[in-house]
């Protein structure tokens, strides 16, 4: 053993011969230090580990050079997602015990997958993001960015109670709830979890413990008998019992077919009309449907019979467009199936979809949003910049092509905030189209509450400018009749 403050190896237990320093408050400090790192370990195996790290912590400050107990706090932090401060801990372990250290294995597990350093990396990045976000007052924008840092780290605790308090800011109580549980589930005794949960309860007056219904006391109560000895033999009884005649037997009998035959004709018969009419009914609906569909297909049909007639040339012309299409289709699916997704992206991008089918239209948009991922996502992000920057002519243009794309991209916040776009704008008639896509699309939330109001608003102003549209109309043809007449008149 050697001296703390001289580095000696020391020949007398109680002082240092070199220096002169007492050692057995440092013996009592590394004994105090190792206690701490029990408690901290016994806790750790029961989760509770927000305990664990504050024990370990006060290991740490009596004796900075416990490895175990900084081994551990580090594999506490990485297990609650904080994972900058577990590789923090491990090199400083790796730093005083180079040799034969535990530490090295848990850093080069983390630094030799360069995927997993940058999935990190960007989980720190988006959860700054959102704290941003949450400072500016964006609590939609706030919440995507958390939902995107617990995909790439679900084990995040931090973010799980960020996304809590926003969703209790928004008066999504059920998904709070969830979000703490989860985080409890990762640490169950985090103080900062467990008051969130509190609060939660007393907003939404369900306290733990009191869903619980008392059970129903079983009822002992014995039918009252009557035993009576007959020869040898004891007859036990009810007390209400009385022996049926054949004459009680028949009548019996005869009660119970005419209630059977009065409920089944005032029952069962209605029902059975009732269900027959229903189902008449739509199978007319059915073969209405089918008629008026076949109809139009005759009628689309005999239009584009017609227009390839008339021009031969534009005919084989589509006919080498469509065949292109579907060339570059199939180019891009063999380069997307090859991984290949630069090849893949430049066939896509000479693929005319409106000259394909809805089978193979499906097709096109699996590969491009695959393909075109980051492209989409930089456009939502434009998008909802431009929207916080009140520039609504750039945010429409943005969100646009991302609903174009794909209607229920990042649950509906495309959709949604195009419509307020265009409700800036000025643009009544697409922002009420918007509006009540998402309010169909998304029922229940507090957007689609915006969204209802937003409808009420904005439906009369678009019935307004439709009937001003109408009445000018008939002006104009109110104004042309005269003529008309007055022409007819003189033939």
């Amino acid at each position: 053993m050697r001296c703390i403050k001289c580095g000696a190896v020391l020949t007398d237990p109680g002082y240092c011969s070199s220096c002169g320093t007492e050692i057995k408050i440092y013996e009592r400090l590394i004994r105090l230090s190792n206690t701490y790192y029990n408690m901290g370990l016994e806790k750790a195996k029961a989760r509770n580990l927000s305990g664990a790290m504050s024990d370990l912590r006060y290991s740490l400050e009596l004796n900075k050079n416990h490895i175990q107990a900084r081994n551990l706090l580090g594999l506490i932090c990485f297990e609650v997602g904080d994972v900058v401060s577990a590789l923090t801990e491990w090199i400083i372990s790796k730093n005083l015990e180079p040799e034969k250290n535990i530490a090295d294995e848990y850093i080069n597990a983390i630094q030799a997958n360069p995927a997993r350093l940058e999935t990190i990396n960007q989980t720190i990045k988006k959860y700054n993001q959102s704290l941003l976000y949450c400072q500016q007052g964006s609590e939609d924008l706030a919440i995507i960015q958390l939902k995107k840092v617990l995909s790439l780290n679900p084990k995040l605790v931090k973010a799980h109670q960020l996304l809590a308090l926003l969703y209790i800011r928004t008066e999504e109580y059920e998904r709070a709830g969830r979000e703490l549980r989860r985080a409890l589930a990762i640490d169950r005794t985090d103080n900062l979890s467990l008051r969130y949960q509190a609060e939660l309860e007393e907003l939404t007056g369900k306290p733990a413990g009191r869903d619980r219904k008392p059970e129903k006391e079983k009822e002992t109560k014995k039918p009252d008998i009557i035993s009576y000895t007959s020869g040898n033999e004891t007859i036990i009884m009810p007390a209400g019992y009385k022996e049926n005649t054949g004459v009680n037997v028949i009548l019996n009998i005869f009660i119970g077919l005419v209630v059977g035959v009065a409920l089944m004709w005032f029952l069962a018969v209605p029902a059975k009309v009732q269900s027959v009419r229903g189902q008449t009914a739509e199978q007319i609906r059915e073969y209405s449907d089918q008629l008026a569909a076949r109809q139009a297909e005759v009628n689309e049909l005999q239009s584009q019979l017609d227009a390839l007639q008339g021009d031969p040339e534009a005919e084989e012309e589509a006919e080498a467009e469509a065949g292109d299409s579907y060339e570059l289709l199939i180019d891009a699916y063999v380069s997307f199936q090859a991984q290949d997704l630069e090849g893949a992206a430049a066939s896509l991008d000479q693929v005319d979809p409106e000259q394909l089918s809805d089978n193979a239209r499906s097709i096109y948009n699996q590969i491009y949003g695959n393909v075109h991922a980051d492209e989409i996502q930089a456009l939502f992000d434009a998008g909802a910049a431009a929207y916080d920057a009140q520039n609504y002519e750039e945010a429409a243009a943005s969100l646009q092509r991302v609903v174009d794309f794909d209607e229920r991209y990042s649950d509906g916040y495309a959709l949604y905030y195009l419509a307020r776009s265009y409700e800036n704008l000025g643009q009544n008639a697409e922002a009420l189209d918007l509006f009540q896509r998402f309010a169909e699309g998304y029922p229940g939330t507090q957007r689609a509450s915006y969204a209802n109001g937003a409808i009420a608003r904005l439906q009369p102003l678009v019935d307004q400018a439709q009937g001003e549209e109408q009445s000018g109309a008939a002006d104009v043809q109110d104004q042309t009749q005269p003529d008309g007449q007055d022409g007819a008149a003189a033939q």
